[in-house]
Order: structure tokens, then C-alpha cells, then sequence
């Protein structure tokens, strides 16, 4: 079920909040698509640092830019702070998988344009991003076929919540190893640093860190990402086309 969240921020000169209620309003109305609105000054700062690694976890997954450059206002500022401006989320089933502004393919798509294209959508079908769609056809493609990265290897789980962040799959293999794995459309840089984060699952679990493994399923990455992630212990496996020829 798709839902929003708007953090509402009253510093900003720009946005028009009596205008992103009304839209929202009549989106609830056309689609019968809920919303919630919160005011950004009322956040501390442990939820402001949440909210922000939010930002960056589906900015990496939907390949949108959310850092304050030359484009205006996003949500991050270059200090690496939430910007002085409103910021809309997009969840499905209480997860986010959007957000608003953002920058994409050097285009910028803002609120009151996200909302106006909701709005005159037919059904919620149009509503989703597809990118996102991606990523959950990947994981209902390895958690189906768990072969497809190693022989042996067993589906346990999806989106289990760590306190370093959620994991998106969990493996275990025929060794008892725990294979926790986050996807990528394109594995950006920050990823190994998510992924390390994903150590606290041992604790969680209680299972010894030596029968934890971390990986990253993706379709593209570059040269440069994979031996980083090599040499963090980071294991990546890329998803590739085989072209079959029959057999003579």
C-alpha cells in the first residue's frame, strides 16, 4: 500500500505547504492514498541523522541525487545536514522507496510536480517508480532461485531491520554461514559502508561474526567499486544475461 510522509520545514522560503496539503488531500480522495505531515523542527537530532540515512539509502537504490549541488535545494545539504526545505517520502507497506526533490538523469523532479503527476494518474500502478520495482523483482528472483549465487545456499529472510540498518536478503549457506545481502541497481560507493553496518546482525541473532557473510547482488558496477568491495570482504555478485545455443 503506497503512502507519504511530508516533513514540513517552515525555514524555507520556497515551498508552498498549504499547497502540498491540498494536493495531498486530493490524492486521498482520487486514490485513497493516506498521508502523514510532520514538522521538521520537532524532530531531535538522533531522528534528523535517521531521516537523513534514510535519504541516502534509496537515494543509492533508485540512482537519484539528493545532495544540494548546482540544481537548488535537496534534502541533504552540502554539509551533509537536512536541507532548509520540505521533503515528501513515498512509502509502500511502510518503507520507503522515494523521495521528493530529488535529481535524476540531471532532471529535477519537485514535490508540487511528483504530487500534480499523482494526481492525474488513472491508478496507483502509474503511482510507483520503477526503479524500485527492479530492486524487488532482483529479490524475489534470488529469494525463488537462491542457486543462482551458490549451490547449496538456503532463503531465510527479506528486509530484516538491524540496528545497522535493513538488510535486504538473508542466505544461509550449507557451511551454517549467514549470507546478508544488500541490492543495488548500480553499486554506488557508499554501499560498502551500509553493508559493513550489517555486522550488527550477529549481535541481534547471536551468531558469531566469523559465520557472517556480506554480500551485494547488482547489474552494474565498476571496476573500481568491485575491488573496493573486495577489499573490505565484501562479496558482489552481478546479474547477467546467458544467451543458450542449442545443442548439436
Amino acid at each position: 500500500m503506497i503512502s507519504y510522509m511530508l516533513y514540513k520545514n517552515s525555514e524555507s522560503k520556497d515551498d508552498n505547504l498549504e499547497y502540498f496539503n491540498d494536493l495531498l488531500e486530493a490524492i486521498k480522495k482520487k486514490h485513497g492514498i493516506k498521508y502523514k505531515s510532520l514538522c521538521i523542527s520537532t524532530l531531535n537530532d538522533d531522528d534528523k541523522q535517521k531521516l537523513i540515512e534514510d535519504i541516502r539509502i534509496v537515494s543509492r537504490k533508485n540512482g537519484i541525487g539528493v545532495v544540494s549541488k548546482g540544481s537548488g535545494a535537496l534534502p541533504i545539504s552540502r554539509q551533509k545536514k537536512l536541507g532548509k526545505i520540505s521533503i515528501l517520502l513515498q512509502l509502500e507497506n511502510g518503507h520507503i522507496i522515494n523521495v521528493y526533490p530529488h535529481v535524476k538523469n540531471k532532471k529535477r523532479i519537485d514535490i508540487i510536480s511528483h504530487l500534480q503527476n499523482v494526481l492525474k494518474a488513472n491508478n496507483i500502478n502509474e503511482i510507483i517508480d520503477h526503479q524500485s520495482i527492479s530492486e524487488k523483482d532482483i529479490i524475489r528472483i534470488i529469494s525463488t532461485f537462491p542457486e543462482l549465487i551458490e549451490e547449496g545456499l538456503q532463503f531465510m529472510d527479506t528486509e530484516v531491520e538491524t540496528e545497522g540498518g535493513r538488510i535486504d536478503v538473508v542466505f544461509k549457506s550449507k557451511k551454517d554461514e549467514y549470507l546478508l545481502v544488500e541490492i543495488e541497481i548500480e553499486a554506488k560507493d557508499n554501499a560498502i559502508g551500509q553493508v559493513q553496518r550489517f555486522i550488527t546482525y550477529s549481535k541481534k541473532y547471536n551468531i558469531p561474526q566469523e559465520k557472517i557473510r556480506l554480500g551485494i547482488v547488482c547489474a552494474k558496477i565498476s571496476q573500481s567499486r568491485l575491488n573496493a568491495c573486495i577489499g573490505a570482504g565484501i562479496e558482489v555478485y552481478v546479474l547477467a544475461l546467458d544467451k543458450k545455443n542449442p545443442v548439436i
